[in-house]
């Protein structure tokens, strides 16, 4: 055995993560972030309002590039299975991709001298490039977690330092980005300043992704490195499998296709919800500046359970824990569908619970992925870990893509007057029904898949054992 295959491990083991690994992999919620909510928020202002670009043109470029992504991350899922080197199938991506998705960030904002279709064609390149970009790192880096280590408390743990990191780039990006680009450009020359500020972004997105490239050196799995591990030619077979059989494979992952379900109709839901805030709150509430108050409310009280994740964890395992998150979540808008919101009193509790309820959910999704990919392995032999996390990727993008277009056609059926002073009853009865019965139904579906993940997931033990023994079997012939 070479001094290789001593230092990195050939498989992954229930093992306890340094502190620092821990943490600096949770800097990749940075990058996350800002590639989350950067070009959601203002990619669209900056085409229409800073470049002139028509708004239905730039609405269509963006629409087909999020169809697009949707499609390639099952694609970027199977050629990250396919990958074998000596660095791991996830760390190599983040090394490859760091520089080339900071730039894609940055040219993002960035328009040289172009006009016309020169204008359109180049943020159709762009914005496609930054999509792809953090496809390539987004499947990479979330399968990266649960090859660190297959202890379930250790992988939450994970998710504690994610979630906390999670909070610098939706401060940063979300408070910080306008009063950059106002001072970097002034109102006269926002072009100037939305390039500088996406210059900073990229740059902070690329160091962020090696860092957690460095930080993980020794603790990805290499495969086929040791004398325990499958014998070269079973290695082979894995490699050729068609991606026809990679699908039967996932046709049959029943936990999987149960955790896709849950989470698309949660974020759903939940995007339903957060594309009708600033409605609800400029018309029903009468007060616009409360959409941050309750997105802070929401943010901190979900920090709060975080930092108790594991503890759901360990003692009540995945699947009830997002159980526990979703009862939370029914209490929550509950309270304010049956009070319809009568004080600020009310709104603050269910906002909370509400806040409780997120991570319980979001937490946990990611672990529910892990615990399928033990199932499909023990029923079909396929290993197959980052197309099945590209479809968490997928359920969370389709989640997020068809929530605000909902809330705009929605708007067609009642008599809404953009700018008025008031609205009409149905159209504030519409508002406060997708901001509470909307994620009611949405949280009552997800409750009743992460009810029928519990069956699953008190089998994983026994399912892990039998793998175990059939690498035993193969090694020993």
């Amino acid at each position: 055995m070479n001094d290789l295959s001593k230092s990195i491990p050939t498989k992954v083991e229930a093992v306890k993560l340094p502190r620092k690994v821990k943490f600096l992999f949770a800097f990749g919620e940075i990058s996350k972030g800002i590639l989350n909510i950067m070009p959601v928020m203002f990619c669209l202002y900056f085409y229409v309002d800073v470049l002139g670009i028509n708004g239905g043109v730039a609405a269509t470029i963006m629409l087909i590039s999020k169809i697009w992504d949707i499609i390639n991350d099952p694609i970027m899922g199977a050629i990250v299975d396919r990958t074998h080197s000596k660095e791991g199938k996830c760390r190599i991506w983040l090394k490859y991709v760091s520089l080339p998705g900071g730039i894609a960030l940055a040219l993002t904002f960035m328009m040289p001298n172009l006009a016309g279709t020169g204008k359109i064609v180049w943020i159709a390149v762009t914005y496609t490039l930054q999509s792809m970009a953090g496809t390539a790192f987004i499947i990479p880096v979330n399968t990266l977690a649960g090859r660190l280590t297959s202890d379930p408390v250790e992988r939450a743990v994970i998710n504690q330092y994610k979630g906390f990191l999670n909070l610098i780039p939706n401060l940063i990006v979300t408070g910080l980005t306008m009063p950059l680009v106002l001072f970097f450009g002034g109102q006269d020359n926002m072009q100037r300043g939305f390039l500088i500020v996406g210059i900073i972004y990229g740059t902070l997105y690329a160091i962020c992704v090696f860092i957690v490239y460095i930080a993980t050196k020794g603790y990805e799995p290499v495969e086929g490195l040791g004398q325990n591990m499958r014998s070269s030619q079973d290695a082979g077979k894995e490699k050729a499998l068609s991606f026809g059989t990679v699908l039967k494979a996932l046709a049959k992952n029943i936990p999987w296709l149960f955790t896709i379900v849950m989470y698309f109709t949660y974020m759903l839901s939940t995007s339903i919800s957060t594309g009708s805030m600033t409605f609800y709150c400029q018309y029903n509430l009468g007060n616009v500046g409360l959409t941050s108050l309750i997105s802070m409310i929401i943010l901190f009280s979900g920090l709060i359970v975080y930092s108790v994740l594991g503890l759901f964890v360990k003692h009540f395992g995945n699947a009830k824990t997002a159980l526990i998150g979703c009862a939370l979540g029914l209490i929550g808008y509950g309270i304010r569908f049956v009070l319809h919101d009568a004080n600020m009193v009310v709104l603050i509790i269910g906002l909370i619970l509400v806040g409780f309820s997120s991570p319980l959910v979001n937490g946990v999704v990611v672990l529910c992925i892990f615990d399928s990919a033990v199932y499909g392995e023990w029923k079909t032999g396929v290993v197959n870990e980052a197309i099945l996390m590209s479809g968490y990727s997928v359920a969370y993008k389709t989640g997020q893509a068809l929530g605000t277009p909902i809330v705009g056609y929605l708007l067609v059926l009642v008599p809404y007057v953009a700018k008025a002073v008031s609205q009409e009853p149905s159209v504030l009865n519409m508002f406060f029904y997708q901001s509470t019965l909307f994620p009611i139904i949405g949280i009552i579906v997800t409750l009743l898949f992460a009810a029928m993940l519990i069956k699953y997931e008190e089998q994983l033990p026994k399912m892990q054992a039998e793998i175990d023994a059939r690498k035993v079997n193969i090694v020993s012939k």
